[in-house]
C-alpha cells in the first residue's frame, strides 16, 4: 500500500510539473522506420539548445538505457567507487563442530558479479576460499552453506518476463553470486538423422539436470530446437529438431538457486584439494544468526569496474547488484530503497516521474518509461557533475568497444559517440554524447518502440539519423 501510496504521490507531482511542449526542430533529414514503430528522437547542445526533437515527450520503454540511470546514481550516490573495499569481498567462515567431530563452512556473499570459478580464473577466484580450507589443514567438512542474505530475496526485477528468466540476460540477483549465476550448455546436432543432439556442459558447469528431447534433422532442414528451463526448476529441457548441417553453440542458462549452486561449486574445490565432505551443499537463512569465524575472504575489483561492465557489456545481473549497493549506500538494502535513490536524484535533475520512471536497475522491466527529451537533459545534468567525465568513460564508443564495437565503425562517428544501447523485444535505444561536425558536443536520445516482429531492424534508421545530424551539425 505504501509503495501504491508513494507511486500515485509521485504521478500526481510529475503531472504538476509535466515538461513545455518539445521545441519541434527538424532540420531536412529523413526518418522513415518501418511501418507501426513509433521513434522518440531529441538531440541538444550541451548549453540546452535543441538541435532536433520529434516525439521528445512521449513515454517509451528505454530497454537497457535503463542502465544510464543506475550507472550514473552509482557515481553520485556511492562513496569512493574506484577503490577497492573490502566489505564487498566474498568471505568463507568456519562453524566449530556441532555432534560431529568436523566443522562446517558458510560462503558470504557480499554483492560481487565478478567472482568466478573457472579454471583459468586469476584473481577473485572461488578457489582461493578453498585453498584457504586446505592451509588451515581441514580435511573433513560437514555442510556447506551458501549465504547470499546482505540483500533481501529479490530474484528478479518487477515485471520481468517468464520466458527471459532461463537465460542468462535474466539470470536471479543474488549476494553471493558466481560465473554471472549461469552455465554453459553447449547443443549441436548428431551425425545420425534422427538422433539426439548432442548436449555438453562446459567443464564444471553440470550444475543443473537435462531432459534432451531433441532430435537431428535432415541437413538444411528448418531450426527447431527449443532450449527452456522453467522458472524454479534445475532442469533444462531440449525439445524439437536442429538440422544436421547447423553449428554447435552455447546456451548460457541461468541457474535456479545461486546460493545453492555456489555452495555446490565450492564443495567441487574442496573435494578436488582432498577435503572430505560428509553433509550436503545448503542455503543460510536470514533467520540464523551468523557465527564462527571468517577464515578468508577475498579482493573484490572496485564498484567502478562494475559499471564499466553493466555499461559496456550492458550486464543485468551486474546493474541489479549496483542498484542494492546504491540502496545500502543509503542506510536501505532492497531493489525499492535503490530505486528511491535513483528517483532522488533525478529529483535533483529537475525531472519528473511523468518523464522518468523506474521499476528496475537494468531495463528488463517493461514498466520502466522515459521520454527522449528527460533522458537528455539528464545527460546534460550529468556533464556538469563532478563525476561527469568519468560517467562519460564508461559509455561504449562507436566502432570500438563494448555493444558499439559493430555500430559505427568507418563512419564520421567513430571513435566520436559514447552511448548506452537498449533492445529488448520491439525496442531499440542508444542515448549519449557525440562529436558533430564542427567538433561540438552534441546530447541525444533515439528510441523506437512497437517494432513488429517481422519487421526489417530499425538500428540503421536510428544511426543514419545520428550521422545525417551529425554532419549538419
Amino acid at each position: 500500500m505504501i509503495r501504491k501510496a508513494l507511486l500515485a504521490l509521485g504521478l500526481v507531482l510529475g503531472a504538476c510539473a509535466a515538461p513545455p511542449p518539445p521545441v519541434p526542430v527538424r532540420p531536412p533529414i529523413e526518418v522513415a522506420p518501418a511501418e507501426g514503430v513509433r521513434l522518440g528522437v531529441m538531440v541538444a547542445t550541451l548549453s540546452g539548445e535543441p538541435v532536433f526533437a520529434d516525439k521528445a515527450n512521449q513515454r517509451f520503454i528505454p530497454a537497457s538505457n535503463t542502465k544510464l540511470f543506475t550507472a550514473a546514481a552509482t557515481f553520485h550516490l556511492v562513496a569512493h567507487i574506484d577503490q577497492a573495499d573490502p566489505a564487498l569481498g566474498t568471505s568463507l567462515r568456519l562453524l566449530p563442530p556441532g555432534d560431529g567431530a568436523a566443522p562446517s563452512l558458510v560462503l558470504v556473499g557480499a554483492g560481487d558479479p565478478a567472482l568466478r570459478d573457472a579454471a583459468d580464473c586469476l584473481s577473485n577466484c572461488l578457489r582461493e576460499l578453498a585453498d584457504a580450507v586446505a592451509a588451515r589443514g581441514i580435511t573433513r567438512v560437514v555442510d556447506v552453506y551458501g549465504d547470499d542474505t546482505l540483500f533481501p530475496y529479490e530474484p528478479w526485477g518487477m515485471g520481468w518476463s517468464w520466458n527471459n528468466l532461463p537465460f542468462y540476460f535474466g539470470a536471479p540477483i543474488s549476494a553471493l553470486t558466481v560465473n554471472g549465476n549461469a552455465a554453459a550448455l553447449r547443443v549441436g546436432p548428431s551425425p545420425a538423422d534422427g538422433a539426439p543432439v548432442t548436449a555438453v556442459w562446459a567443464p564444471g558447469d553440470d550444475v543443473m539436470r537435462v531432459r534432451n528431447d531433441a532430435v537431428t534433422g535432415p541437413p538444411g532442414s528448418e531450426n527447431l530446437l527449443s532450449v527452456l528451463r522453467w522458472p524454479g526448476s534445475d532442469e533444462v529441457v531440449l525439445s524439437g529438431s536442429l538440422p544436421a548441417d547447423a553449428a554447435a553453440r552455447n546456451y548460457f542458462l541461468s541457474v535456479p538457486q545461486p546460493a545453492q549452486t555456489a555452495a555446490e561449486r565450492l564443495i567441487r574445490l574442496l573435494a578436488a584439494r582432498g577435503i572430505t565432505i560428509d553433509g550436503a551443499a545448503k542455503v543460510r537463512s536470514r533467520n540464523e544468526p551468523l557465527a564462527g569465524e571468517e577464515i578468508a575472504r577475498l579482493a573484490a575489483p572496485p564498484l567502478l569496474q562494475s559499471v564499466v561492465y553493466v555499461s559496456e557489456d550492458s550486464d543485468n545481473l551486474a546493474a541489479e547488484l549496483l542498484l542494492r549497493h546504491i540502496a545500502r549506500a543509503g542506510g536501505g538494502e532492497g531493489a525499492q530503497d535503490g530505486l528511491d535513490a535513483v528517483h532522488a536524484m533525478l529529483d535533483q535533475a529537475g525531472i519528473s516521474r511523468a518523464e522518468i520512471e523506474l521499476f528496475d536497475g537494468s531495463g528488463l522491466s517493461p514498466y520502466n518509461r522515459v521520454t527522449p527529451g528527460s533522458t537528455v537533459r539528464f545527460l546534460t545534468w550529468t556533464a556538469s557533475q563532478p563525476w561527469g567525465e568519468a560517467f562519460r568513460a564508461t559509455l561504449p564508443v562507436g566502432g570500438r568497444t563494448g555493444s558499439l564495437a559493430r555500430r559505427f565503425r568507418g563512419t564520421p562517428l567513430e571513435g566520436r559517440l559514447f552511448a548506452k544501447t537498449g533492445t529488448v523485444q520491439g525496442v531499440n535505444a542508444l542515448s549519449g554524447f557525440m562529436l558533430a561536425a564542427s567538433g561540438e558536443t552534441l546530447v541525444f536520445s533515439v528510441i523506437a518502440n512497437d517494432r513488429p516482429a517481422e519487421a526489417a531492424s530499425v538500428v540503421p534508421v536510428m544511426d543514419k539519423l545520428l550521422l545525417d545530424i551529425a554532419a549538419a551539425n
